[in-house]
């Protein structure tokens, strides 16, 4: 399997990159900067050298750089099987009418608009090849849930499962697949505010994480064994499910989890 992964030269994305890559399949990893790309590709090629890593800088903002996402991969591979929408970006933790403007437009047009354009692009490449798998990331707010301060991150997220339904049911007949992929709750720089950003509320979020949340490394191997074994169209791999949110509650009243310190946060 060819794999794209956007927004792959950190965190999750780069997480399931390596995953990819320990299993034996070529991975194109990208971000917006070249510097992050080449580093994460010299990385990565170093650590699997027996098999085939690429790069590409993708702003999935802007459909024109999403056309030679998928340029540098067909020219890489030859084809892509698995399509994965990583990239994302959240605001700063605050009353929605305290967000800058250029802050929500960004998160809109990363989140939402940048995944339709890889969608885009993507489903017609993958039907002239006649298959293939994308994968929409789904985040907090994709299942209706609601929480203050961050109504634009959620709002995208709840729309990208409207849009991953949407195409699951436009898609039913033909040889492309679309699914969902939801981490969970993971330990990156997304979730962990800055040192200095971390006051009484965050003190109170913490205990509720280190009941929840888990490292890149301990999500990411299921994401992508659930990415190679799905079949149908509109697979969900999902790895906080509502059992496992259970379990962890009652869990947490005998053993105390503390999944920060040992990443250094």
């Amino acid at each position: 399997m060819n794999v794209v992964i956007t927004g792959s030269t950190k965190g999750i994305g780069l997480g399931m990159a390596r995953e990819f890559l320990r299993r034996g399949h070529p991975v194109l990893v990208s971000s917006r900067g070249q510097a992050a790309v080449d580093q994460a590709v010299a990385h990565l090629a170093r650590e699997f050298p027996g098999v085939r890593v690429a790069g590409q800088t993708c702003d999935v903002a802007d459909y024109t750089q999403v056309e030679k996402l998928w340029a540098a991969a067909a020219a890489a591979f030859g084809r892509v099987d698995i399509w994965v929408n990583n990239a994302g970006r959240d605001d700063a933790k605050m009353p929605f009418f305290a967000i800058p403007p250029e802050q929500i437009r960004q998160t809109i047009e990363t989140n939402l608009i940048g995944m339709m354009n890889c969608n885009r692009v993507a489903i017609p490449a993958m039907y002239k090849q006649k298959g293939g798998w994308i994968w929409n990331m789904e985040g907090f707010g994709s299942n209706g849930a609601i929480r203050p301060t961050v109504a634009v991150y959620g709002s995208t997220k709840y729309a990208l499962r409207y849009f991953t339904k949407a195409m699951v049911m436009e898609l039913k007949k033909g040889p492309v697949k679309v699914g969902y992929l939801s981490p969970g709750i993971v330990v990156t720089d997304l979730l962990v505010p800055p040192p200095d950003k971390r006051g009484e509320g965050w003190q109170k979020s913490k205990k509720i994480l280190n009941i929840l949340a888990d490292s890149v490394e301990t999500v990411t191997p299921f994401l992508v064994e659930g990415m190679l074994n799905a079949r149908e169209n509109g697979a969900a791999v999902r790895w906080l499910t509502d059992g496992k949110v259970r379990w962890r509650f009652l869990k947490a009243l005998f053993v105390k989890r503390d999944v920060f310190t040992p990443l250094g946060y």
